[in-house]
């Protein structure tokens, strides 16, 4: 057995093992902040499937070295520590709680590879392609691969043109509802520094790096001008709209989507219909009902005064995927 001391730790003297590897991914598709997190979480639960971990994010490039030479426990220790050195605890943004085995995006590889975050394309393919052969070596071969990433959510014909077989689970949230939670969640990141995030995300480390553009962006995303509820209405509104104009085109057969007000209601049910989708069974008896925690909306006093111009934006998707966004509107109006 080769000594982790040993500089020489690396995947490149295996990678030809990747050759052989097959796989059939699975993709989480959603926007940001419509819940791919919380259902990424459950369905890893049922332990039915192999997924990307923080683990592999921070140690891409020597998961093969690892397996191979049995000191993968090793490493995740070493990072389990790193955390906690770091008084990392959970996500800052979510709460969800941090360990190296954490479900999280493959976007996070791409952008530490590429410096840019982005969705699949042809230039960053392979990277997403090598990451998931490498995952399916270290893990169970027997288990599909289940993947997310929400900037795929206006990408996913492109992803199915370049992965025909794979399937999708799309999950939809009242998109007011994401407006909020995205704004929340920038300003946040803006005013604290997440260690957790500054690990995996090489972007969101460039912001912190540079003064001058952290301060620029603070201020841009501040409450005190419009850029911020423009700049995430634009994104979002241009998101839905793709999925709208799109699903037509995706064969009935090869998606599923649920919505996140269902999965937080019914999660058991809801899990279990995505498996059934997927001629699935769990092989866990997780609580699911254990990891719902139920929050208020509270939106932002800008979210409340634009009401109806964002309402009138994605009307017909909001009714096209749940009459209940539309009664919301209805609601927040009286």
């Amino acid at each position: 057995m080769q000594s982790k001391t040993n500089n020489t730790v690396s995947d490149k003297p295996y990678l030809n093992l990747l050759q052989k590897v097959d796989f059939n991914p699975i993709f989480i598709m959603g926007d940001h902040r419509s819940g791919t997190t919380l259902l990424y979480k459950l369905l890893v639960a049922t332990e039915c499937f192999n997924f990307v971990k923080a683990y592999h994010i921070l140690k891409y490039d020597e998961l093969l070295f690892n397996h191979i030479n049995q000191t993968e426990e090793q490493a995740i220790q070493e990072l389990a520590q790193l955390f906690k050195s770091l008084g990392i605890s959970n996500r800052t943004i979510d709460k969800v709680i941090v360990t190296p085995n954490l479900p999280e995006e493959y976007g996070f590889i791409i952008n530490n590879k590429t410096g840019k975050r982005a969705g699949l394309n042809p230039n960053n393919l392979p990277i997403l392609k090598e990451l998931c052969r490498k995952i399916q070596l270290v893990s169970d071969p027997d288990k599909p691969l289940l993947l997310k990433n929400p900037w795929d959510f206006p990408n996913y014909m492109y992803v199915k043109s370049v992965f025909p077989a794979a399937k999708f689970i799309f999950i939809h949230r009242n998109p007011i509802h994401i407006i909020n939670s995205k704004l929340k969640a920038i300003r946040l990141m803006l005013s604290t520094r997440c260690e957790y995030t500054a690990l995996i995300s090489r972007d969101y480390r460039n912001i912190l790096n540079q003064p001058l553009r952290h301060l620029i962006s603070r201020i841009l995303y501040s409450p005190y001008f419009n850029f911020a509820l423009s700049k995430v209405t634009q994104k979002t509104v241009q998101f839905h709209h793709y999925y709208f104009n799109n699903i037509i085109y995706l064969p009935k057969t090869d998606y599923i989507y649920i919505t996140y007000e269902q999965l937080c209601d019914a999660p058991k049910t809801t899990i279990l219909k995505s498996l059934d989708f997927l001629k699935l069974k769990s092989k866990s008896n997780f609580d699911y009902e254990s990891v719902i925690e139920p929050r208020p909306i509270n939106l932002l006093p800008e979210v409340t005064k634009k009401y109806d111009k964002i309402f009138h934006k994605l009307e017909p998707y909001m009714r096209e995927i749940s009459g209940s966004y539309a009664e919301g509107y209805k609601e927040a109006k009286k």
